[in-house]
């Protein structure tokens, strides 16, 4: 799946997130090993929409992993993920 949009900053935030998602991978999907690179851009996509709403990036990220792994989430999970994001940026 590949997720486009139009504005070069959201565009440029949701390869920050899926990048963070995938180095960190916080769910343990294997996605590195596998060189599975978008496996979680849906839900990087989620959290840039999040944001358009008015979210905060860490809050974007957290409620982004929990509407697709809801209570396996843990805040050290979404840390991980928000530094790596930030570190990109």
């Amino acid at each position: 799946m590949k997720t486009a949009y139009t504005d070069p900053e959201l565009e440029q935030l949701l390869e920050r997130f899926n990048k963070a998602l995938f180095e960190t991978d916080p769910m343990n999907t294997c996605c590195q090993e596998n060189d599975n690179y978008d496996e979680y851009e849906r839900i990087a996509a989620t959290a840039v929409n999040y944001m358009v709403k008015g979210a905060s990036e860490r809050d974007a990220i957290e409620k982004a992993l929990v509407d697709s792994f809801d209570d396996l989430v843990t805040e050290d999970k979404v840390d991980q993920v928000f530094t790596a994001s930030v570190m990109k940026n």
